[in-house]
């Protein structure tokens, strides 16, 4: 749902069946039955990886280099170089030199 700017990096990685949702509806009932709507920009940063089934809501900005892992749902800010997950998603730890693979 792109009623606002939706902003991706460059090298970011998409599982499937991701959801990007800028756009949102009034709180208060009465707002709603008037047909009230809102929208958030997203913004995801370079070299991100979202996992399969995450939902993204507007407002979220995700740091460069971050994981956000499979069937999370992103209500928050996410920071650069950690790996989040989760309903709602949350940081679980930074990446680090440790992480990387010999083989690469």
């Amino acid at each position: 749902m792109d009623c606002n700017r939706i902003v991706i990096g460059n090298n970011v990685l998409f599982g499937p069946r991701v959801g990007l949702y800028a756009g949102n509806h009034a709180t208060h009932p009465e707002d709603r039955v008037a047909g009230g709507c809102y929208s958030k920009p997203i913004t995801i940063g370079d070299n991100v990886w979202v996992g399969a089934g995450v939902h993204i809501m507007g407002g979220v900005t995700i740091g460069r280099n971050s994981i956000i892992g499979a069937g999370s749902v992103v209500t928050k800010d996410i920071p650069e170089n950690v790996i989040a997950a989760g309903l709602p998603c949350r940081m679980i730890r930074e990446i680090t030199e440790e992480d990387r693979n010999p083989d690469f």
